[in-house]
């Protein structure tokens, strides 16, 4: 990267510590907050915390050749940079990187399928702009600058995803940005013991709409029930719509096995080959298409990148299992929004047997067993025929439908039970929230 340490210092610091003198010329090579990926000329963040605290960590940091050290407590060491914030003091440093590369930036935000979005667009973006994206699910305070600190110099677009747990986080996370492309994809329910109730998390997923004092592109779709109200609160900037079934600027007009066919205002038609015909996937490909074009890609881009797009491990990955059945890995995460979609998909499949592994969905507070009954009865509804299920709820919730639950307490007696009843016509679905770690679950039950 390209940044030394009288910028970081200009940048958190209204002077110069007479200890940082030798220092301020002194390329950084990255930034990190955990000391043990400390290497030589490297930023060490330390972060506060009430189980693991960066300040215990920041000698080891020094000997492992960090150049400097962003605390919110004084230190002995002359590499110590104290700032009063050591969180919003990163958001400030990746907020200047930013401005210093010249580059465009996407903000993305929704309930789900925000990395999906996230990480389609900038398959779209890199085809003709060298593009930095979020890394792995590092969306918050935290994650996005670093995400961004990777980025190099030339970067001539970020496309970012923005997560929250409470208000106020989108707010923060777009003064970070300042992304001039914006996409709110949906709100549901999700982290509810953090947001407390809905309400909450839609006046944070709302806050990407707000006036920051420049005229922002706010991707929004039509055929969701929330349109009407999110483009009035977007009145301030340019609203670009999409949608699968209603004049847009970006529309499926059509499709056939293995193409759809895109109507956009930019381009005309576009044909993109793909395997994706799910209904949420065809969402995601429209938000993406009208993310990449907003920003300046041109029709070929799009095609190359949506035809070249693998889905992110754990978002409806088909997978050849035991004894000639599909294990379809959801394992990523899980909402009840989610879960429906995904249950959708599952039987928009062939004419096989379903069956589902349940995990628990976390962070759904005094409502989380009613939504996991609310999920089990739109399982029996779409004719799941095999449940196999791990939650805290189960022994409450497994009566509350007639399709055949079987309940485990573990993941390693729910492999055992279920592998040998594997079999050439069955599809699979596993699916959790991220907590759960179901993803050793697909291992197991995958050739």
């Amino acid at each position: 990267m390209s940044i030394s340490v009288l910028e970081i210092i200009n940048v958190v610091k209204d002077d110069i510590q007479d200890n940082m003198e030798l220092l301020i010329d002194k390329e950084i090579n990255s930034f990190k907050i955990d000391s043990r990926q400390v290497k030589q000329n490297d930023v060490f963040i330390a972060l506060p915390g009430s189980n693991v605290d960066g300040y215990d960590y920041i000698d080891d940091a020094i000997q492992n050749g960090a150049c400097l050290v962003i605390t919110n407590r004084s230190h002995k060491s002359p590499l110590a940079l104290y700032v009063r914030d050591s969180v919003r003091a990163l958001g400030s440093i990746a907020n200047y990187y930013i401005k210093k590369t010249n580059a465009k930036s996407v903000g993305i935000t929704g309930t789900n399928g925000k990395s999906t979005v996230t990480a389609m667009t900038a398959s779209i973006t890199q085809q003709c702009f060298k593009t930095a994206k979020t890394l792995g699910n590092y969306n918050n305070q935290i994650g996005l600058p670093l995400s961004v600190l990777t980025a190099d110099i030339n970067t001539e677009i970020f496309v970012l995803e923005m997560g929250a747990s409470k208000i106020g986080d989108i707010r923060e996370l777009t003064t970070i940005v300042n992304p001039k492309t914006v996409a709110l994809l949906n709100v549901s329910s999700a982290h509810l013991e953090t947001f407390g109730n809905i309400e909450n998390v839609y006046k944070a997923k709302e806050e990407l709409l707000e006036d920051q004092g420049y005229e922002k592109t706010v991707i929004l779709n039509k055929d969701d029930e929330n349109f009407l109200k999110w483009g009035k609160k977007s009145s301030r900037h340019h609203v670009v719509t999409i949608s699968k079934i209603q004049d847009s600027d970006y529309r499926l007009i059509g499709q056939s096995p293995g193409k759809l066919i895109i109507r956009t205002k930019k381009f005309g038609i576009i044909n993109i080959d793909t395997y994706h015909h799910e209904d949420y996937m065809i969402t995601n490909m429209l938000f993406s298409i009208a993310c990449a074009a907003e920003s300046g890609v041109d029709a070929e881009s799009i095609k190359r990148g949506l035809e070249n797009f693998e889905v992110p491990k754990g978002r409806f990955t088909v997978l050849n299992g035991h004894n000639g059945c599909n294990i379809i890995d959801s394992s990523y995460n899980a909402n009840p929004e989610s879960f429906k979609a995904a249950i959708d998909s599952l039987t928009l499949r062939d004419s096989r047997e379903k069956w589902i592994i349940m995990g628990q969905m976390e962070e759904l507070a005094e409502a989380s067993q009613e939504h996991h009954i609310a999920v089990l009865k739109y399982a029996e509804r779409k004719k799941i025929s095999k449940i196999f299920l791990i939650s805290e709820h189960a022994d409450k919730i497994k009566k509350s439908v007639k399709t055949e639950i079987n309940v485990f307490q573990s993941k390693e007696d729910l492999i055992k039970y279920i592998l040998p009843m594997l079999k050439s016509d069955i599809d699979v679905l596993v699916k959790a929230s991220r907590s759960m770690k179901f993803e050793s679950i697909v291992n197991s039950l995958i050739k």
